[in-house]
């Protein structure tokens, strides 16, 4: 695994942001008090392919940030991304992203990604404030660490190839970058399988970004969760998910609601069911836009231990296990 100083420098082209506005109002101050919704994209999305995520929350009057994180943080340096999510909130500080409520909107393990980046990196900085954070919508996420095979090997370098051309590499280098993942990650993954050893990946802060989104829960139990997913993800098993990540949900009664479609691939939940798919996401926001914040409930948090010094901990009354 690379060490922090043998990434490349991040350029401001991976850093790039698509912020938008409602058309409600054309008051610049209004707009900054309007909850904003971090639309994190799957590896390969496009911004046009985000901006039909973004068009629910605007209709709904909320600011929309869209960022898709590149081709070899996916793959290669993954563990470079809470630096990449730094720059980003760094930017964001311009819309007020740390006094104003925030959601999240995360596209397949990609998405996770920058949410666990943006996790990350907040907490290793004193400066930096806790966001606001209202609810996290998990699309075609949280799925299972990868293994790896012959087939897996040759399919991640006919994916990294095709997100490089996405990226706007260029041939050349789009090829040179599918290479390189397959002599540094994907045939050293092979020969340990074949040798009994366990598969070496580039990791943020040493946790595979499924597993962040599968115990989030644990992690940030006062924040809403909404899963959206199917029977038909080759990426995402229903299984599998149903059983590591929801049924736990159920047994410790937290906030969180699944809708299962039937039929729908990969990331295409929204253009196989696009009203079914509003409907959902509207409904989720809705109820929870009144929810308090984690920092609101970490100060009424710290008001009842001043008062109840033997008290073991708090937990909102509003928390109401769903399952769709």
């Amino acid at each position: 695994m690379q060490d922090k100083e043998d990434f490349p420098k991040i350029t401001r082209k991976e850093t790039k942001v698509v912020i938008k506005d409602p058309e409600v109002s054309s008051s610049p101050s209004t707009n900054k008090q309007n909850p904003i919704v971090l639309m994190f994209g799957w590896g390969g999305a496009s911004h046009k392919n985000l901006s039909k995520y973004s068009s629910i929350y605007l209709e709904a009057g909320f600011t929309t940030v869209q960022y898709i994180l590149p081709t070899r943080h996916v793959f290669r340096d993954t563990a470079q991304t809470p630096e990449v999510m730094g720059n980003l909130l760094m930017q964001l500080e311009k819309v007020d992203i740390h006094e104003r409520p925030v959601y999240i909107h995360c596209l397949s393990d990609t998405g996770v990604m920058c949410y666990q980046g943006m996790d990350v990196v907040r907490k290793q900085s004193s400066k930096m404030k806790r966001l606001n954070i209202r609810g996290v919508v998990w699309d075609s996420c949280c799925g299972p660490r990868p293994e790896i095979t012959l087939s897996r090997v040759m399919a991640l370098f006919l994916v990294n190839w095709m997100c490089c051309m996405r990226d706007r590499m260029g041939m050349l280098q789009s090829l040179n970058s599918s290479y390189r993942l397959l002599i540094d990650r994907g045939w050293p993954g092979l020969k340990g399988k074949w040798q009994g050893k366990p598969v070496e990946l580039s990791l943020i802060d040493g946790t595979w970004s499924g597993y962040f989104g599968r115990d989030h829960h644990r992690n940030f139990p006062s924040i809403p969760e909404l899963f959206i997913y199917s029977n038909r993800d080759f990426y995402l098993p229903s299984t599998y998910l149903e059983r590591e990540v929801l049924e736990p949900r159920k047994k410790v009664g937290a906030d969180f609601t699944a809708v299962r479609f039937k039929g729908s691939p990969h990331v295409a939940h929204l253009r196989y069911f696009k009203e079914k798919y509003k409907k959902e996401v509207l409904s989720f926001i809705n109820v929870n836009k009144n929810v308090k914040s984690v920092r609101e409930k970490l100060q009424k948090r710290e008001h009842d231990e001043d008062h109840k010094k033997d008290r073991k901990g708090y937990l909102d009354d509003s928390f109401q296990p769903k399952f769709l």
